[in-house]
């Protein structure tokens, strides 16, 4: 977390999931960001990761940069978590924020 709060980032993840899961999740994986609860979908539908599943809404595993003006800066589709980080924080690293 704190290569990427060098370079100018805030990580929070975003997930359909209940409070009460997200929470534990975060205790049982000791994960330093934070969580927060989209259960009806709408941040996902807002930015396009939405799909139906059993008669509720998931969310696809992306992560985007934005920056300070509100716009996408970087977009990574990306299901293995590991790739995910390494990923953004190659860009990051490219492309500080701070």
């Amino acid at each position: 977390m704190a290569d990427f709060e060098k370079l100018g980032a805030t990580v929070v993840g975003i997930s359909t999931d209940p409070v009460d899961v997200l929470a534990k999740f975060q205790t049982a994986t000791s994960a330093p960001q934070r969580f927060v609860s989209d259960p009806k979908g709408t941040v996902a539908t807002a930015y396009g990761v939405a799909f139906a599943y059993n008669g509720g809404v998931l969310a696809d595993r992306v992560t985007f940069v934005i920056g300070k003006d509100g716009k996408i800066l970087f977009a990574l589709h990306e299901p293995s978590p590991l790739t995910n980080v390494q990923t953004t924080l190659a860009w990051l690293t490219k492309h500080p924020q701070n």
